[in-house]
């Protein structure tokens, strides 16, 4: 990520995401945009405020596309397969979550951009009540993503009951598809050197979480690690799947304790870590980060230590990895998700897909 050429402060273009994004050190990147923004506000900075303040509806912008079409292609795989009695599932998954839940996340998605529209207005003017503006979008942006991600969290609550935990590989890699292939072509070391495609890994987690509204304030902070091998970004929790597993991030209580019973994994699979207790919807950050980097290019390209319910119901922190050079990679990562680890790899050195074992697929 370079400066802007207009000079301006905490804000860059940067490439790889076609757009700008917040600039700085890594300790500042890991704070939320929000947090930021407000105590820009409170130090008399109006001008830096509303660009930050821009910049949440463009980290926002992702997950307004994908929660936009996630829910009902992951519906329409399983009416596909069997529609007999899913009108009924559905009306129960309403009943527990609300119509605004099912019907408002577009009308909230608008509502969220207008309110940070007035908040920027009012940021410049130095209104008196330009904080709370800013509290008001994020608010809304808060209660509009957590019901996108608790409606999907249960379709694939009622894909699980319907069809078994293992259709969840299907339904994933149908909404991850072109992400598979974007990211292969990206991190490939024989596309980019890795320390380029490790800081593109790191900048994208930052940007994500802050959408996310991750951390116990709904701010978006990031908690940073950085050890010998390895650089690792906590959330607690994150604010989509990690937060469904808390009762006191989420209103009316952790989705897969009651009312809701929303399924986590009952079974070791592959693409769950091998793990009993994943939530489905966090299942899709195996997948994604390292059972099929692992096929395609021979590594992982983020490692994840998930919750696990109920043993992380208080607590359902959740820790992501970008280690320094594949090559650093344990081969207890590989083992985890069934794979054996191939030949070492560095940025220099490429093993074959034909040296991966695989298995459960």
């Amino acid at each position: 990520m370079t400066d802007a050429s207009d000079g301006r402060r905490g804000v860059a273009y940067e490439a790889f995401l076609g757009r700008d994004a917040r600039s700085g050190d890594w300790a500042e990147l890991a704070r939320g945009t929000y947090r930021v923004v407000l105590e820009e506000i409170e130090q008399g900075r109006p001008e830096s405020a509303a660009r930050l303040l821009n910049v949440t509806l463009l980290e926002a912008e992702e997950l307004h596309e994908i929660y936009g079409h996630w829910t009902d292609d992951a519906l329409a795989w399983v009416r596909a397969r069997n529609d007999e009695g899913l009108d009924a599932d559905v009306a129960r998954l309403r009943g527990l979550l609300g119509d605004r839940a099912f019907d408002g996340f577009e009308e909230g998605w608008q509502a969220y951009c207008a309110l940070t529209e007035a908040a920027v207005v009012a940021v410049l003017t130095s209104a008196a009540d330009a904080a709370d503006r800013v509290e008001a979008a994020r608010a809304c942006w808060q209660g509009t993503h957590d019901n996108a991600v608790d409606v999907l969290y249960g379709v694939l609550d009622i894909a699980v009951r319907r069809e078994g935990e293992r259709c969840l590989r299907d339904i994933w890699d149908l909404l991850m598809g072109d992400w598979y292939d974007v990211h292969a072509r990206r991190l490939d070391v024989r596309s980019q050197d890795w320390s380029e495609s490790a800081r593109q890994l790191r900048t994208a987690i930052l940007d994500g979480f802050h959408a996310h509204l991750s951390g116990p304030d709904r701010l978006g902070d990031i908690t940073l690690i950085e050890e010998e091998d390895r650089w690792g970004f906590r959330f607690a929790p994150c604010g989509s799947g990690g937060r469904t597993m808390s009762d006191a991030a989420s209103v009316g209580g952790a989705r897969p304790g009651p009312p809701y019973g929303f399924a986590v994994t009952t079974e070791p699979h592959d693409w769950a870590w091998n793990t009993v207790g994943v939530c489905v919807y966090c299942v899709h950050c195996c997948l994604l980060n390292e059972l099929t980097p692992i096929d395609r290019l021979g590594y992982p390209t983020r490692v994840i230590n998930p919750p696990v319910w109920p043993d992380d119901r208080a607590d359902p922190m959740c820790t992501w990895w970008v280690y320094k050079d594949p090559s650093l990679v344990p081969d207890d990562v590989y083992r985890r998700v069934g794979r054996e680890p191939p030949d070492r790899l560095g940025s220099s050195q490429i093993t074959t897909r034909d040296q991966i074992t695989t298995r459960d697929q």
